[in-house]
């Protein structure tokens, strides 16, 4: 590494030249403060302002110039293919950075708390922003986002508290936990369609934003989404199947919501301080005098507090669910609520419906039926993973019931002729020549 004299540049030593292609880019004239040559991570420095890394280096290792408070600008040399974890963070006083489009990889917190800094351009190069990365730049008011990433990582943005507005790109998928946490000038977000994914407190406390696109592709988002967003007063979300708690706590000018359709599981925490919101609309019910009385409204469109999932995660948990709800109730602590009807014919990750999951776990009758009665029509289908109807995809299990086994075949008598159409050589047939003797 080489430390040269003088340790200061100003703005009007900036001058601007002809680069490669005729692309106007940015230059310093005055001898740097300092030269990075990555050997070795460099001793603290609070007197350099401008620094420089060597044509050689690849990597910015971790922290090299973390918390050099003096350090207002940098230039970074095309050989750079990435930026390593807290390399710039701290650097209060940074103010101009240009990364080229040789780097691929910026690594976690990269640039948190450079409060000085206020745009940034990411070359399409770069694949990969990891957690953190702009998290405090408190002065930052806007990003370009390339087109070659396809998550926004946790607290991406958080408390930037100048950033008024962000592109997202196409490419993105998923939007991580607090990514826009706290950014209190952030006034609209355009999420584009082919994101399936929002984390939790997305967009907490974002309390300028007043508009929101979500595109109908989610299916997916966490709690707190749009907590304490003060200025947003209409919001349509898609059909994800469930509404998480506090999710749009303390919008305090929300006057309309939308929800989906035939979602499965919504939390009573969801609209709480929501003092203007009168209307709220979904498939299940709708009202235009909404009076923080949401558990009572779920409660007359046929949600309970029960957990329909307890029953397939496995009997001993169902059955002391039941009996808590026996003994207790009226608890206090639930916040969930779940139409069990749409659960019922909701498929989970393997395809299977809920019957269908629990006839191949060969669970009690007792249990089952909880399902059974949500949705009849499903006991005459055939498993789609065996081929199987269930009074059989019952009875093939280590521990098969047989109030089961005779409770679906009972249900479904037709499901005998089946098998037999669909597989001429079955073991009913085998079992039907053994008794006949031949």
């Amino acid at each position: 590494m080489v430390d040269v004299s003088p340790t200061t540049i100003s703005v009007d030593d900036c001058r601007r030249c002809k680069g490669k292609g005729g692309k106007t880019t940015t230059s310093l004239t005055s001898t740097v403060g300092f030269t990075y040559q990555g050997r070795e991570r460099p001793v603290y420095r609070k007197d350099v302002t401008t620094a420089e890394v060597s044509s050689t280096v690849m990597l910015i290792d971790e922290y090299v110039f973390g918390s050099w408070i003096s350090l207002e600008y940098i230039i970074i040399p095309p050989s750079v293919t990435t930026i390593g974890q807290g390399a710039f963070a701290g650097c209060r006083s940074l103010k101009y950075i240009t990364i080229p489009p040789s780097v691929t990889t910026i690594g976690i917190g990269a640039f948190e708390l450079c409060a000085s800094l206020t745009s940034v351009v990411l070359p399409s190069s770069i694949t990969t922003l990891q957690q953190s990365v702009f998290y405090n730049c408190n002065s930052l008011t806007s990003v370009v986002l390339p087109s070659t990433i396809t998550t926004l990582n946790s607290h991406m943005f958080m408390n930037c508290s100048s950033l008024t507005s962000i592109t997202i790109p196409s490419t993105v998928t998923k939007v991580d936990d607090c990514v826009f946490k706290n950014c209190s000038s952030l006034k609209s977000v355009i999420l584009p369609p082919n994101i399936t994914s929002v984390g939790h407190s997305v967009f907490k406390s974002c309390s300028s934003l007043t508009s929101v696109t979500l595109p109908s592709t989610i299916t997916s988002f966490g709690n707190k989404v749009f907590k304490g967003c003060s200025s947003l007063t209409s919001v349509t979300v898609p059909p994800t199947t469930i509404i998480g708690h506090n999710f749009f706590q303390n919008c305090s000018s929300l006057t309309s919501v939308n929800l989906p359709e035939n979602f499965t599981a919504i939390s009573i925490t969801a609209f709480n301080g929501c003092s203007k919101l009168t209307t709220i609309k979904s498939s299940y019910f709708s009202t235009t005098t909404f009076d923080n009385n949401l558990k009572n409204i779920l409660i007359d469109a046929g949600f309970s507090p029960q957990n329909p999932n307890d029953i397939t995660c496995g009997q001993s948990k169902f059955q002391n669910m039941i009996r808590q709800s026996r003994s207790q109730p009226q608890q206090k602590n639930t916040k969930m609520y779940y139409h069990w009807k749409t659960w019922a014919k909701t498929s989970g990750l393997d395809g299977r419906l809920p019957l269908v999951t629990a006839a191949a776990r060969s669970m009690k009758w007792s249990y089952m039926r909880q399902i059974f009665t949500d949705n009849m029509p499903v006991i005459c289908e055939l498993d789609a993973l065996t081929g199987l109807p269930l009074f059989m995809l019952a009875a093939t299990g280590p521990n098969s019931d047989i109030e089961s086994i005779y409770n679906l075949l009972k249900n479904c008598p037709h499901a005998i002729s089946i098998v037999n159409i669909r597989h001429p050589h079955s073991s009913t047939d085998s079992i039907n020549r053994k008794k006949g003797g031949g």
